[in-house]
């Protein structure tokens, strides 16, 4: 483990978390979440999410606001 791998609060799992390095970007800026989404998890959880679970947030975020067939 480096000095950049941390625990993911939502699933668990290590991840390497590229925030503070200047080098390599954090993969989580690839994940764009809406407003809503971003402050429904700095209420939850303190620190960062792995990318899958920011991905699944982003999914779960976009069947909400899906249209109703």
């Amino acid at each position: 483990m480096n000095e950049n791998t941390v625990r993911c609060p939502r699933c668990g799992g290590s991840f390497d978390c590229g925030v503070t390095d200047l080098s390599t970007p954090c993969a989580c800026k690839a994940v764009t979440l809406e407003a809503s989404a971003l402050a429904a998890l700095r209420q939850r959880y303190a620190g960062c999410l792995c990318v899958t679970c920011l991905r699944d947030v982003q999914r779960d975020a976009s069947r909400l606001d899906a249209p109703k067939a």
